[in-house]
């Protein structure tokens, strides 16, 4: 996206902000690093952050994410009902007091491990009961000290405590017809809830912000529009798909998965800060594109002029951002992490495959997700970023 020098601060602002920002990168804390970063304010107050191309300069990744803890069972090591041996996850969620809530909708119910992976309790079951479910959708942690799970089968959320006794269930609104089979949930520290809008295509997302009730329904309080493309092909893999998450502060950003460009926007609906890594987006051309027409038995000049490149967008609890890179040179791709103000603090290297859904929870400094080893059992790992010397 060009900026018109008419939308430009004059000189003096954007030199003078492009050398405090460089000063604030050697003085921030220890995930910083002294990279070019170029902050304009534009006359509509909208504060736009450059940053450099650093794959241009760096082979290796800045940080690692380093296993620290991983709990499961390999098919055979364990019975069924071993609370290790999970079946299909389809939710995570991890408590103020770092306990992990794995949904594993295989045997409808919710496991519960302490911060060092040992196994505390079960609870939930097939079933459409208080405290059942028909089908386990996904769960999420809200600060008034409730996991919140949803049951996609039945449309309905069920609020339990952190010992799994159930605190309220409630029908949730929506889209009765939806063939959604997971419910991905996010929260700020104003107690608010966001999810995608079940009534929305995913090529026109919405999301939904709801006051959480002192009874655990939910009240929608605010719609927030993403940017939309046209649904034509919408299930072509490298098709345009809008990507969002959460601000602990309850800001929402967004971007695209064919582009390192993102926004904040604040609870008042203000574009405050577009974020942009100065790389170019490979183009979708030559016999891959004619190829891919083929295979979808589509003109090729019906398919985007570039590919999708990203996968993920996460607010981790600290504040910084994550982005999701799966096509990088190692093998489990790259994650991108800013800091709250859209300054680029490196590339993030991992060896650990986390799978994209359910999504990995991103804590401070940390990653709690799901891996598989090459029989396809399931493990919860959790991982820690270390800067690399």
């Amino acid at each position: 996206m060009r900026i018109r020098s008419s939308d430009r601060a004059p000189f003096g602002v954007v030199l003078v902000s492009w050398i405090v920002a460089l000063g604030f990168s050697a003085t921030c804390d220890a995930f910083e690093r002294d990279y070019d970063v170029w902050v304009d304010t534009l006359s509509t107050g909208m504060v736009r952050v450059y940053n450099r191309d650093l794959m241009r300069t760096r082979q290796e990744p800045d940080f690692l994410l380093v296993e620290e803890l991983r709990f499961g069972q390999a098919p055979g090591a364990a019975s069924a009902q071993d609370p290790g041996a999970f079946g299909d996850i389809v939710g995570l969620a991890v408590d103020g007091s770092g306990r992990t809530y794995v949904a594993d909708r295989a045997s409808q119910e919710i496991r519960v491990f302490d911060s060092e992976g040992t196994f505390l309790r079960r609870f939930g079951r097939d079933g459409d009961g208080p405290g059942e479910f028909l089908a386990l959708g996904g769960v999420v942690w809200h600060r008034s000290g409730a996991l919140l799970a949803m049951d996609v089968g039945a449309r309905r959320i069920t609020a339990f405590n952190s010992l799994g006794e159930v605190l309220s269930t409630s029908a949730h609104n929506g889209n009765t017809r939806s063939t959604a089979t997971f419910w991905r949930a996010e929260t700020d520290t104003l107690g608010f809830l966001y999810e995608r809008d079940w009534d929305s295509p995913s090529w026109a997302r919405r999301v939904v912000k709801h006051r959480v009730l002192p009874d655990f329904t939910l009240a929608p309080v605010d719609t927030i529009d993403l940017p939309e493309r046209g649904p034509n092909f919408d299930s072509i893999p490298t098709n345009w798909r809008p990507l969002w998450s959460v601000d602990p502060d309850g800001s929402v950003w967004h971007g695209n998965t064919n582009r390192f460009l993102f926004y904040k926007v604040t609870h008042r609906s203000d574009t405050t800060l577009a974020v942009e890594l100065r790389r170019p987006t490979p183009r979708l051309e030559g016999r891959e594109r004619d190829s891919l027409a083929a295979a979808w038995d589509l003109p090729s000049s019906s398919l985007p002029r570039y590919k999708a490149v990203l996968r993920l967008l996460r607010v981790a609890g600290d504040g910084r951002v994550w982005v999701w890179n799966p096509y990088a040179r190692q093998r489990w791709g790259m994650w991108e992490m800013f800091d709250g103000r859209g300054h680029h603090l490196g590339q993030v290297g991992t060896t650990v495959a986390l799978a994209s859904t359910p999504s990995p929870v991103f804590g401070d400094g940390t990653v709690t997700g799901v891996t598989h080893d090459d029989s396809g059992a399931q493990y919860v790992v959790r991982l820690r970023v270390r800067e690399v010397d």
